[in-house]
């Protein structure tokens, strides 16, 4: 048998690179979905592998994201250093949710310590089995990140890291009441016509009491003082629930509002701001006092020195009303937290003024005197 006899039975040459380039070439031109983000080979059921479907993997029993954190939290085992106080912070877990519902690959993607991750990974692997998601209708294998949180028994929680904030008995509207009942109008805030809300944050124990709180927007010593008074007073709340439904600690925030009542019959009410005057015909002036001179003379014998005294230069600023009351004294300059009070006070107390003048009428004026503490 010759050479070319033998070349047509022999089987026709093929070559495997050429067959293979053209299998993954027809591989990458197949239409694959819009949402579809391609990971690998894993199972039958995560071969591919979504970000975002119509439908997102749940519980069977529904609930949302807040159900599928509180499965993976009452799995959780907490590591001695968290038990302990020593660490505390969030594990992100990732983990395929294949076709049958089941997690796969579970992986962390945001570390804290060794045995917080080996703990979270522990945890999201006992995570029951899932509803699949769904992308146009059919199940799908989706990639979720689970937070896990690892706080220790003596964490006190923020708002937005519990499953159920606390609550007032009675919810928000019988917290108003309460204030609005229970407040007292300090006599400052008459007298410097003052205006505003001090906020108080406190801690609310896993029992519902309050416990440890705080002026963190002060308004006035006394305002403060009575905020403290009516937040120390409140009855048992309704307490926070953790993502393992128990009660905790949680920080809850209030803010209570003070304002000047209305004034008393026959008394005018003080002028508003944008009506009061800086400089006039006739300036306001003391009776028996000549001049600004006298005037600061005049407050500095009004002046309760505290305790701690201590020496400085300041300058305090009120507004004579057209009835010569003194009101809304402001430290313009201030020394210290205690003497700006001692003066402030001291303004109140400032005998009526001669009202300042405009066109002939008794008018608004805001006045500033200067202020010298010298302790020796």
């Amino acid at each position: 048998m010759n050479t070319d006899q033998l070349k047509r039975l022999r089987p026709p040459y093929r070559r495997p690179w050429l067959l293979g380039g053209l299998f993954f070439l027809l591989l990458f031109l197949l239409p694959r979905p819009a949402a579809a983000q391609y990971y690998g080979q894993y199972a039958t059921d995560t071969t591919q592998i979504f970000n975002y479907v119509d439908q997102m993997p749940t519980l069977p029993g529904g609930g949302g994201n807040l159900a599928l954190v509180k499965a993976v939290q009452q799995h959780l085992q907490l590591p001695v250093e968290v038990r302990e106080g020593r660490t505390e912070g969030r594990v992100f877990v990732r983990v395929v949710v294949g076709v049958s519902g089941v997690a796969r690959q579970a992986a962390v993607v945001q570390s804290l310590t060794p045995a917080c991750d080996a703990a979270a990974l522990a945890a999201v692997k006992r995570m029951p089995r899932l509803l699949p998601g769904r992308y146009q209708g059919q199940p799908v294998a989706v990639l979720l990140t689970v937070p896990v949180m690892f706080l220790s028994p003596r964490h006190v929680f923020a708002s937005t890291e519990v499953a159920r904030p606390a609550q007032f008995p009675g919810g928000d509207a019988a917290l108003e009441q309460y204030l609005q009942k229970n407040k007292a109008t300090p006599a400052e805030v008459k007298q410097r016509d003052l205006k505003g809300r001090v906020v108080v944050r406190f801690v609310l124990k896993p029992d519902g009491r309050v416990g440890a709180s705080e002026v963190i927007n002060p308004l006035c010593p006394a305002c403060d003082d009575e905020a403290l008074r009516l937040v120390r007073g409140f009855p048992r709340w309704q307490p926070a629930l953790g993502y393992d439904d128990q009660p905790v600690a949680m920080y809850q925030v209030v803010n209570i509002w003070f304002s000047p009542p209305a004034p008393p019959s026959g008394q005018a009410a003080p002028v508003p701001e944008n009506q009061v005057y800086s400089q006039v015909e006739q300036m306001p002036a003391l009776p028996g006092r000549s001049g600004p001179n006298g005037m600061q003379a005049a407050l500095q014998e009004l002046i309760e020195y505290p305790e701690r005294a201590s020496s400085g230069e300041g300058q305090v600023s009120f507004v004579v009303e057209p009835d010569g009351r003194v009101t809304r004294p402001v430290m313009f300059k201030p020394i210290n937290s205690a003497m700006d009070e001692a003066v402030l006070t001291a303004a109140l107390r400032l005998p009526r003024f001669e009202p300042g003048r405009h066109n002939g009428q008794p008018v608004a004026v805001r006045l500033t005197v200067p202020v010298v503490i010298d302790i020796r």
